[in-house]
């Protein structure tokens, strides 16, 4: 993190914008908050990503939000081939050339996968593990559009936060499956008995041990799967000030 901080002081003045990658479904609580003090004055363009995953509701909400802070924010699926031409027209509109674009955010929010897909060809590495992307990778394609690729980063003061844990930021220990399979069904199923009604979800799956005792610790780690990959549906973790 500190040599992150450092790449980010030392280039801010030489850019266009910083794009801050975001979880729609919790778009504050995935901003990295000391970058404030790392940028100065160079602009953001805040990318909520993932936005298949959130509430449509609450994504037009926060998007109206930024817009009255007077923050440049787009929402998108860095998977989709359109989010290419979404991203572009906003930096286009927004932004003077060249184009000298850093990526940042927290860990696996997409930041690689929406670079990937603003270069065009897989050249910088993917994955589901916080932290795949080791040091800073600089992207040049014609037209003045340069980008570069910072590894995530997350505070300690974060690190702790079990929805940054079911959103998949931060990674969640063998002892507390369980428990994070609960607060996710409370999640998605506000007033359900959580540890029942996913051990039923379970066994209706056939996630069962010897004796047809349900499979805990398998059932718990689907759970979190599902819920990140939006089995149950379109639900957002935060809403903005005064919203719904």
């Amino acid at each position: 993190m500190i040599a992150t901080q450092k790449v980010i002081r030392e280039l801010a003045p030489y850019l266009t914008a910083f794009v801050e990658v975001v979880d729609a479904r919790a778009p504050e609580l995935t901003r990295h908050q000391p970058m404030d003090q790392w940028v100065g004055r160079a602009k953001r363009v805040v990318v909520l990503n993932k936005m298949e995953l959130a509430d449509a509701r609450a994504t037009e909400s926060w998007l109206d939000w930024y817009r009255r802070q007077g923050v440049i924010a787009v929402a998108l699926n860095a998977t989709a081939h359109q989010s290419e031409q979404q991203l572009r027209a906003v930096l286009k509109q927004s932004l003077d050339p060249p184009y000298r674009l850093a990526v940042v955010g927290l860990p696996n929010l997409g930041k690689s996968t929406l670079l990937n897909r603003m270069v065009g060809k897989h050249r910088v590495a993917t994955g589901a593990k916080p932290g795949v992307t080791r040091g800073p990778q600089w992207i040049r394609l014609p037209g003045g559009w340069e980008w570069l690729d910072l590894p995530g980063v997350v505070t300690p003061s974060k690190s702790k936060d079990w929805r940054l844990k079911l959103l998949g930021v931060v990674p969640v220990a063998a002892e507390e499956l369980e428990e994070m399979a609960d607060r996710a069904w409370q999640w998605m199923f506000p007033g359900a008995d959580a540890s029942a009604d996913w051990e039923a979800w379970g066994r209706s799956r056939g996630y069962l041990m010897a004796g047809g005792r349900v499979d805990a610790h398998r059932t718990a780690q689907a759970v979190l799967i599902a819920v990140r990959d939006g089995a149950f549906g379109r639900h957002s973790l935060e809403w903005p000030p005064h919203g719904p």
